[in-house]
């Protein structure tokens, strides 16, 4: 038996029903622009992620973290550290959502040559809180999201 939660969980295998089926798989990025975004933000995120891929998991939330394959559960992870167990903090998954907007644009920008690397951590540090992590750099993350915002309103 394997969790859900691990990265490349393959839950095609779970029978659909009626609803699933009458809702419409939004489109997805074109797979060559994935592909520059995936590498754009492997590059960006460095030893924070063993690897940066595209999911199917997602409906609403551009981007997850999942443990390796074969790796411990972030929950296992986190309930034996609370229980002061030693417990190895791997670089994980970074799940994207090729279907969700966002990442549809970064895909395009990425594909352009345009820089996504703040993007990319500013999305890392978003999958972290979702975990119930605490950022390894508050200030950065505060600095980052602060100049994304004055961008978009200026």
């Amino acid at each position: 038996m394997t969790s859900a939660a691990h990265a490349g969980s393959d839950l095609s295998k779970i029978a659909k029903t009626a609803q699933d089926e009458a809702e419409k798989k939004p489109e997805e990025a074109p797979a060559d622009d994935l592909e520059a975004l995936t590498k754009a933000m492997t590059e960006a995120l460095g030893d924070a992620v063993s690897e940066v891929r595209p999911s199917d998991r997602l409906t609403e939330s551009p981007v997850c973290l999942a443990p390796t394959e074969g790796g411990m559960s972030l929950h296992l992870e986190r309930m034996l550290r609370q229980h002061g167990q030693d417990a190895p903090t791997l670089p994980r998954v970074l799940e994207i959502n090729p279907a969700h907007s966002l990442i549809k644009a970064l895909a395009s920008q990425a594909k352009a040559g345009g820089d996504v690397a703040d993007a990319a951590r500013l999305l890392m540090d978003q999958a972290r809180v979702l975990e119930g992590e605490s950022l390894p750099d508050p200030n950065g993350f505060a600095k980052r999201l602060t100049a994304i915002l004055e961008k978009g309103l200026g």
